[in-house]
């Protein structure tokens, strides 16, 4: 009876590769690469709970597998005084066909002092400059997630009316309404510090920030909890003239509590992020012409990993509790942003679904900038940052401690 058992799974295991295989055949046929990475996914799925080969809910989690941010600041300077203004708007391409678009507008006021000596003759010039600055920063922003592209471009239109750039089909001539309301809302609070030196026709900048964020899921009543530190470090060299090279390295570290509607824990995340970018610092005019072409003025990749540790197994959750604690009552602090322990740091290593995904990085900044030092000294700046990644790769660890490709995340 045991070996009829075990040839009828054998048995349904090869029709449902082949229903897949006709499935997502057709799926592909219509272009509908979305429809069969959604297909693949779920077959896995299936695979995995008939197999026994250790699943764990959540671990088909649609990738991002394309974004692109466009971000906007406006900083004023008067004396010491430091104000800030800003606006982003990311639009990513989830796996399964579907799009998510986030709008975080921010603002934000410091103190900054700046210090300087440059001397000069003829042409040849000489000295070294030093600044820093420290700042508070408030964010409040919408998350929408829609069905398709089309329903992207639909709502990128209602966000944007006035700035589509060419690349959202223009709109009907009817006019458009408002955007639906969001599927979450979050709000985030933290400390900015940069430091800056100069030193001859070479820069180095150093930037650090810590977040304190909160999202809540409508639909759900979800909420997300969560602390962010990142640093960067940034390099400048001159070259000839006016040209000359940039790169930025860039290491963040996220921490995040999942809670249901009444305060439960659901979930532990903790994301790792590395990035870097580099390119050449262009004079005005040429950099103003390849900008017309759309050619990227910087590339890079980023490195992601993620885990995931389920708080309902009652050992997961009692490693995890001086963590949660903390993600309850979270403050900004100097040091590790979260204190992970050494049994809770054993627990993610053993029991966390763990992501890791590799991205391309181009990007293109456009800046503008001025000052009056005469008297207490003013001054002003625009920059606009416009950045894409794209999915190079995805692999998963599940609770058995092996590592798989997302297929899935690729094919789309």
């Amino acid at each position: 009876m045991s070996g009829d058992r075990g040839q009828s799974t054998v048995e349904y295991v090869v029709v449902l590769v082949l229903v897949l295989g006709v499935l997502a055949g057709g799926a592909l046929a219509l272009g509908g690469a979305g429809i069969a990475a959604a297909l693949v996914a779920q077959v896995e799925r299936a695979l995995c709970l008939v197999t026994g080969d250790g699943c764990a809910v959540g671990d088909r989690a649609p990738c991002v597998v394309a974004s692109r941010t466009s971000a906007t600041d406006v900083t004023a300077r008067l004396a010491v005084l430091r104000l800030r203004g800003g606006r982003t708007l990311t639009r990513e391409t989830l796996a399964d066909g579907r799009e998510r678009l986030t709008l975080l507008m921010r603002g934000g006021a410091g103190l900054g002092v700046a210090l300087g000596l440059r001397a000069g003759v003829g042409r040849g010039t000489a000295g070294a400059t030093a600044g820093a600055e420290v700042e508070g920063r408030l964010a409040r922003g919408r998350v929408w997630v829609v069905r398709d592209r089309a329903a992207g471009d639909d709502l990128l239109r209602r966000l944007t009316p006035r700035s589509t750039g060419g690349r959202v089909p223009a709109p009907r001539p009817q006019a458009l309404g408002p955007p639906p309301p969001p599927d979450a809302v979050l709000s985030e609070r933290g400390l900015d510090t940069v430091a800056e030196a100069r030193l001859g026709r070479a820069g180095l900048t150093l930037d650090a920030e810590d977040v304190l964020g909160a999202r809540t899921d409508r639909r759900s009543g979800e909420r997300t909890l969560s602390i962010r530190r990142r640093n960067d470090l940034g390099l400048s060299l001159g070259l000839l003239g006016p040209a000359g090279a940039e790169g930025l390295g860039r290491h963040e570290e996220r921490y995040a509590l999942v809670v249901d509607r009444g305060g439960r824990p659901l979930a532990l995340e903790v994301r790792e992020t590395l990035r870097a970018h580099a390119g050449p610092r262009l004079p005005k005019p040429l950099r103003a012409i390849l900008a017309r072409t759309g050619l990227p003025l910087r590339g890079g990749r980023v490195w992601e990993t993620e885990r995931r540790l389920d708080l309902a197994d009652p050992a997961n959750l009692a490693a995890a509790g001086a963590f949660v604690r903390a993600l309850r009552a979270p403050r900004l602090r100097l040091g590790d942003a979260v204190v992970v322990g050494a049994a809770l740091r054993d627990r993610l290593d053993a029991a966390a679904l763990a992501q890791a995904r590799v991205y391309a990085l181009t990007a293109r900044t456009t800046s503008v900038e001025g000052a009056v030092d005469a008297g207490p000294g003013v001054g002003g700046g625009y920059a606009h940052v416009d950045e894409r990644l794209r999915l190079l790769g995805a692999r998963m660890r599940g609770p058995d401690g092996v590592w798989r490709a997302r297929a899935d995340c690729l094919l789309a």
